[in-house]
């Protein structure tokens, strides 16, 4: 018992040794960052940390300091658009609370490089304790894993909600795989990283989850059944793996719902759910190319390009196929793994996630398919770690070998990943520009749209600053097909932004000399248009030139909310986008003096009190983007709140002195919270019920 307790204090301290070096590790990718007081990974103009990232944990951060409540509504682009059922905010997701102890610097590089050491330390215990390989397979695993480049390809990409995700792959692969061998106990633990990893953010990568949990449940069947003799015994064997997998999935999407129910009512009115389509076609020539190197300014296809990133270092590559000779059947399952990783990852090429997408639901919803290729790194570092192994493990005499074999593959890795890092000041994408300046001064409160997405959105809630345009991947289809004919532009299909920028197609928006529509504009309350091309409505009168940008004001912006008869108002409620539009530009839609008069209050969170004195039963109109979950309520009763035009909001108001609010009060949110907490309780239950049989069963045998 002494020689037993011995070993175990050996191996914990060995263990211990293994996860300090890996929190070295990350300290010594991030270092330039860290000798900075302003740098960060994954920073520069084109980065997602400095396009949508910044401005929602800023907004986070402002609201819940001047309300002190969690803001579930973002007035600051498009006009105004859910921010709780926006996935890339993913303010249900814990370690995003820490924006409000911190500065925004500090909170974005302390949760990168907490999710680096959160994706090494699970890798290596996925590799230790759910594998069985010994410390320093393990520790190559983790470094390899850590340290891919498809990981800080995102990670140097600002893709901050993808980084979060991912990090959970291992961790959810080690419960469920000890839930199937040893107790199903840990089903809980499974089903609580996986409710974090959709609480992180990123839908694409929480469906990765959802098709490792099947690949794993599919390769546990296999091997429980394996190990009975009667066909009676298989059957049950493979149904309590499945149960085990429906258990895991049901707590994680219970815990996870607190995103995934008002993202899917996001995601239902928004142009994703029908204007996104397979478009990646990656010929297997240059996932083999970039097997061994990155993408680089020099390369053909360009770079350097996370999407393309596929190298899992060459001592990956040479360990994987080690591993037949120690684990057959392991190997066998994990290689399998990493073909249909490459099959998905191609997109179109083959017409295996084509046929996917038509028949199976999620297969079709993501851009970027190469993506799966998270998946793919698990399963290569475990072979990887399983062929060190075979060359390495059981000869003490080798120990300086097996040193030195992880020092070259991390060697490898750094290679890699320095041209993906983007370490850079953060400043630069947080800091006024004249043009933002300008446009606050012009502004006064009112709306501002760029024909170009001339303002920044990590600044908007810094500056106060309202946008009818802004990025992002989800945005209301309505308003997206409004702002076609208020921009001036055409286009079909899904974007990123509003208006679209070019990407791949010269026939984009900004290579199309747009000219809004002054009266459209007006309708949302823009008051300031920025463009770096001259424009020609005469309601647009320019007021300034900044830095080559026009700032013209728009003679033709109404209230944020006014006035207007009650017979206009049930005629532009029956009305859809393109009729509304025609009946815009004809001046139409403007406030009716006879109708009586008002003013509105806006509180930083987008809702309105209006004070209305009507001369006669009226309407009012409302310039906010009509959602699922805004209310009217007139003299502080319910009133019916209707979809304008198609795209905005409008209320009837009696004659009188009458205070209208229009509050944003989503049941899909206060459902989702809901069933988080019911999800937190039932893997407190679990966890509950099956270590209360453990000690039961150690009693009796005892």
């Amino acid at each position: 018992m002494r020689a037993a307790g011995r070993f175990a204090a050996r191996a914990r301290w060995i263990d211990g040794l293994a996860l300090a070096l890996l929190l070295v590790c990350t300290v010594v990718l991030n270092w330039p960052a860290l000798a900075s007081k302003d740098s960060l990974p994954g920073s520069g103009p084109e980065s997602d940390l400095w396009v949508t990232s910044w401005g929602n944990a800023a907004y986070l951060k402002q609201a819940v300091a001047l309300t002190h409540s969690i803001p579930l509504w973002n007035p600051h682009t498009m006009s105004g658009r859910p921010f709780a059922g926006d996935p890339l905010a993913a303010i249900f997701y814990p370690p995003m609370e820490l924006v409000h102890l911190l500065t925004l610097r500090d909170f974005f590089l302390l949760v990168m490089m907490a999710h680096m050491v959160l994706a090494g330390f699970g890798a290596y215990a996925l590799a230790r304790r759910g594998v069985g390989l010994g410390p320093g397979a393990a520790l190559l695993t983790a470094v390899a894993f850590m340290w891919s480049p498809r990981f800080v390809g995102h990670y140097g990409a600002g893709h901050l909600t993808m980084i979060m995700a991912a990090a959970w792959l291992p961790w959810v692969a080690l419960g469920l795989v000890l839930a199937i061998r040893e107790n199903a106990i840990w089903t809980a633990p499974a089903g609580f990283a996986f409710g974090l990893a959709i609480l992180a953010g990123h839908p694409q990568v929480a469906f990765y989850h959802v098709l490792m949990i099947g690949g794993l449940t599919l390769g546990g069947i296999v091997w429980a059944a394996a190990r009975e003799r009667t066909r009676r015994d298989r059957l049950l064997a493979a149904l309590r793996v499945v149960g085990i997998a429906a258990a895991t999935g049901v707590i994680g999407a219970l815990i996870g719902a607190a995103l995934i129910v008002p993202a899917l009512q996001f995601t239902g009115v928004s142009l994703r759910q029908s204007g996104l389509g397979i478009q990646d076609r990656l010929p297997f020539t240059w996932v083999f190319q970039y097997l061994t190197m990155v993408p680089t300014p020099t390369s053909p296809h360009g770079g350097p390009s996370q999407e393309l990133t596929f190298a899992p270092g060459i001592g990956v590559l040479l360990l994987a196929p080690l591993s037949f000779f120690r684990r057959r059947w392991l190997a066998l399952g994990l290689f399998a793994a990493v073909l249909a990783c490459l099959i998905i990852a191609v997109g179109a090429r083959t017409p295996v996630l084509p046929l996917l997408a038509a028949r199976l639901p999620g297969f079709g919803y993501f851009r970027a398919p190469a993506r799966v290729w998270f998946l793919a790194e698990v399963a290569l570092t475990i072979m990887a770690g399983l062929g060190f192994e075979v060359l390495l493990s059981g000869r003490p005499a080798l120990r300086v070998l097996q040193v030195a074999m992880i020092a070259l593959l991390a060697a490898n890795l750094w290679q890699l990943d320095q041209p993906l890092l983007n370490i850079n000041p953060s400043g630069p994408g947080h800091e006024p520009l004249a043009i933002e300046q300008a446009a606050v001064k012009f502004a006064g409160g009112q709306q501002v749209y760029g024909v170009q997405r001339n303002v920044r959105q990590a600044i908007t809630s810094q500056l106060g600053l309202d946008l009818a345009d802004g990025q992002d991947p989800l945005q209301i289809a309505s308003y997206a097909d409004f702002m076609r004919l208020a921009g001036g532009y055409k286009f079909d299909g899904y974007a990123l932004a509003i208006p679209p920028f070019e990407v791949y197609d010269k026939g984009w928006p900004t290579s199309q000399q747009a000219q809004p529509d002054a009266y459209l504009l007006g309708l949302l309350n823009v008051g300031v248009v920025l463009s770096r091309h001259q424009l020609y409505d005469t309601d647009l009168v320019q007021v300034d030139r900044v830095d080559g940008t026009f700032v013209y004001r728009n003679r033709a912006v109404l209230p944020r909310a006014f006035l207007v008869s009650a017979d206009l108002g049930r005629t532009i409620s029956g009305l859809d986008v393109a009729h509304f539009a025609t009946l815009g530009i004809s001046g139409a839609v403007v406030p009716d003096a006879r109708a009586g008069t008002s003013s509105v209050a806006v509180n930083p969170s987008g809702e309105l009190a209006v004070t209305v004195n009507a001369s006669e039963n009226a309407f009012l109109v409302v310039g906010n983007p009509w959602y699922p979950g805004w209310q009217a309520k007139v003299d502080g009763h319910p009133a019916t709140l209707v979809k304008v035009g198609g795209v905005i909001e409008g209320v009837a108001v009696p004659a009188g002195n009458h205070m209208v609010e229009i509050v944003y009060r989503p049941i899909a949110v206060w459902l989702g919270l809901t069933l988080c907490l019911l999800g937190l309780l039932v893997t407190a239950g679990w966890t509950a019920w099956f270590a209360h049989r453990s000690r039961r069963g150690r009693a009796l045998l005892s």
